[in-house]
C-alpha cells in the first residue's frame, strides 16, 4: 500500500454520534491508510480518542478512533478520524457501506420513484458501487 491517507466521507444527512473516550489509543503506521470524515456539533482536539456510532444501524456498531484533525465548517466542525487497528478500520468501512446503502435507497425513491427493500437496495448498491468503495466516496 502507498503512504497516501484516504478518507471516507460520512453522508451529511445521516446522523453520527461522536463521544469522547476516557482511554487513549495509539496509531501504528499500518492503520493510517483509511480514515473517516464526519461532522460534529462540537470541536474535538486532535489526538483525542473517540467512539463513533450511527443510531439507525441495529445491532449497534461502535468504532473507536483518534481525531487526526478538526476544522471549523460554518457553525459545525469537520473531523478527520484515524483508526487504531485493522478491526476498527473494517468495522468503520462496514458501517459506512451501510450508510451509503441507506442513502442510495432513499435517493432511488426520491429521484426514480422506486421503492427498494433494504435487501434489494444492498444488492443494487453492491453491484454498482462496492468495487469502487471507498474511492468513489472520498
Amino acid at each position: 500500500m502507498s503512504n497516501l491517507q484516504v478518507y471516507i466521507r460520512h453522508p451529511d444527512d445521516i446522523p453520527i454520534e461522536v463521544h469522547p473516550l476516557s482511554r487513549s489509543l495509539s496509531l501504528s503506521p499500518s492503520t493510517q491508510q483509511l480514515g473517516l470524515i464526519c461532522r460534529s456539533q462540537s470541536s474535538i482536539d486532535a489526538g483525542s480518542a473517540i467512539s463513533l456510532r450511527v443510531p439507525f444501524v441495529e445491532p449497534s456498531i461502535k468504532v473507536a478512533g483518534v481525531v487526526h484533525w478538526c476544522r471549523t465548517n460554518g457553525d459545525e466542525f469537520e473531523l478527520g478520524i484515524d483508526f487504531d487497528d485493522e478491526d476498527a478500520i473494517m468495522r468503520m468501512r462496514m458501517l459506512e457501506q451501510l450508510c451509503q446503502i441507506h442513502q442510495y435507497r432513499k435517493e432511488v425513491g426520491q429521484h426514480q420513484g422506486r421503492f427498494l427493500s433494504p435487501d434489494d437496495a444492498a444488492l443494487e448498491w453492491i453491484e454498482l458501487y462496492a468495487a469502487k468503495f471507498p474511492l468513489n466516496h472520498v
